[in-house]
């Protein structure tokens, strides 16, 4: 197979059963007819760590204790006790597109998500054209390329961002204006980058050649309650008015589908990669620092009030250029629920994602002030972990916590110390309002800014494959988010190097032991498929 061409398709945050609902429906007339017409299945994610380390563990095929990002572009140091953000100049372990680069493949990466680097490829590289976040953290997006000319092209052909560089929190969705503003926001981006896509196509016949639309996931934090009527913060008369522009995107990222199909050559093996889904936001992730330090018999710090609302929507608003004196001072005032003194507690909470939170144990010989002793840790985790489960929802009278995680239990790669010791997964059948539990009493979320996203991630992902020599049909097990490195290696005729991930037998060998025995549609080419 080493002659094949490989183009990835990548959708961040592009639910799988939005997607097959409104495929159903008629909805996305695209994906409609991948559903009857190309491989797809599952796809399991790193556990407990979904959100911000499936796309790293997509493209180095190494699990987040091995490639150590579990946050997205974010680590925590425990030498300061507080997030940093993580820019590379170089990766310290080579991502997919370096390995094929290695071996004389041609390439073109746009838009990976949380990956800094432009260097170490063979081809294109694109980095903060249209992210959901920036791929080196922080607040604005900064476009960067390899080569560096690239930039000044794609600004003079195809323009500027047209969010601005601004991740979707900073805009507004709560009139029919703002509303209308940010679907056409997010689905010029999606239309640009089609074009610059298949323009970049168009110029050589590249051996590999990926790009992430990351706007599902900007729609799908900021949009949920106008798609779900049942979200506490639905509102049917701004609905009425404006549609649910949730669907509007996914149309929008349906059409896009549609015109790369019809674009790629005929032997040209098309996957498409849906990271992981949404649904409704229910979390008590930062809310947990404070039931943490009371635990330990710490104050809690609160700050709220008008006035803590009215900063956050202006930093939002100001520009970049403006942000910069202001920075300390804003950290100052502000109030995101993580309490201070991280160095003189025994443990705390650290930001691992919204649906699962995380709990750092202050350890000695490994936190820059630990006060916990080595010996002393097991039996703490323990305690820690009873402790998570006697919490309850005083709203619903349901436990708050679904499953607590101890780290050490599931991952022992080389990184694992990056990671937060227990993650402690949330029972989201009901909003977090309040945490109760006897040791702690009631703790609420006062000061903190729970409102502005209203979808959240799930943790299932979705691939679609499309070739000739590939059965039309449905996975009847799930693969795993580090499996396409492997997959994709062998496609190519590169050897895959380290991974965790095993080769997709139905992708690699055809409908090998365990494919399904129905009668199959016929198999079809991209381009002889009719996909609109």
């Amino acid at each position: 197979m080493s002659d094949s061409r490989v183009f990835l398709l990548g959708f961040d945050a592009a639910d799988k059963d939005l997607v097959e609902q409104w495929a159903r429906e008629g909805a996305l007339p695209n994906f409609q007819r991948l559903l009857k017409q190309s491989l797809y299945g599952d796809v399991e994610l790193p556990r407990g760590l979904e959100a911000g380390s499936v796309w790293p563990t997509f493209y180095f095929g190494l699990r987040p204790d091995k490639n150590g990002q579990y946050d997205g572009a974010r680590l925590f140091d425990p030498a300061i006790y507080d997030h940093r953000s993580y820019q590379p100049d170089t990766d310290a372990l080579p991502p997919l597109w370096t390995r094929l680069s290695e071996c004389g493949k041609r390439c073109v990466v746009i838009d990976a998500p949380y990956n800094y680097p432009v260097d170490s490829i063979n081809g294109l590289k694109v980095v903060d054209r249209a992210g959901h976040v920036p791929a080196g953290s922080g607040n604005f997006l900064h476009l960067r390329t390899h080569p560096p000319e690239l930039a000044e092209t794609i600004l003079s052909r195809y323009g500027a961002d047209p969010a601005g560089g601004r991740s979707s929190d900073f805009f507004p969705v709560d009139t029919v204006d703002a509303v209308r503003e940010f679907v056409d926001i997010y689905t010029r981006r999606i239309h640009s980058k089609v074009d610059m896509m298949l323009d970049f196509w168009q110029q050589e016949p590249w051996d590999f050649f990926m790009s992430v639309f990351t706007e599902a996931h900007c729609a799908g934090h900021r949009c949920w309650h106008l798609h779900d009527p049942t979200h506490p913060q639905h509102d049917a008369e701004l609905v009425q008015a404006v549609g649910n522009p949730l669907k509007t995107i996914y149309q929008a990222l349906d059409q896009a589908v549609g015109r790369v199909l019809q674009a790629v050559a005929s032997d040209t093996r098309v996957i498409l990669y849906l990271s992981h889904g949404m649904g409704p936001r229910a979390s008590g992730t930062r809310v947990l620092d404070r039931v943490l330090a009371r635990m330990d018999n710490q104050a809690v710090s609160s700050r709220s009030g008008w006035l803590m609302d009215l900063a956050r929507r202006t930093w939002r608003l100001m520009p970049e250029q403006m942000r910069k004196p202001f920075q300390k001072l804003r950290d100052n005032v502000t109030n995101d629920g993580f309490q201070p003194n991280r160095a003189g507690r025994r443990f705390f909470e650290v930001y691992a994602n919204d649906r699962s939170a995380g709990i750092r144990i202050n350890l000695q010989g490994r936190e820059a002030q630990g006060v916990v002793a080595p010996e002393q840790y097991d039996r703490l985790c323990e305690e820690l972990v009873e402790e998570m489960y006697r919490l309850t929802n005083p709203e619903s009278g349901q436990p708050v916590v679904r499953e607590v995680i101890r780290t050490r239990d599931y991952y022992q790669g080389p990184q694992r110390d990056r990671l937060p010791d227990l993650l402690v997964t949330w029972n989201r059948s009901h909003p977090i309002n309040f945490i109760e539990s006897p040791r702690v009493g009631i703790v609420d979320t006062k000061g903190i800014d729970m409102r502005t996203r209203t979808g959240d991630h799930r943790i299932r992902g979705r691939f679609f494959a499309l070739a000739p020599d590939w059965p039309a049909q449905k996975l009847n097990r799930t693969v795993k988010t580090e499996d396409f490195v492997p997959t994709i290696s062998r496609l190519l005729g590169v050897p895959a190097g380290a991974t965790d991930g095993q080769e997709i037998l139905h992708l690699v060998a055809g409908p090998l032991g365990g494919a399904n025995n129905e009668e199959q549609p016929a198999r079809i080419t991209p381009r002889a498929s009719g996909l609109a």
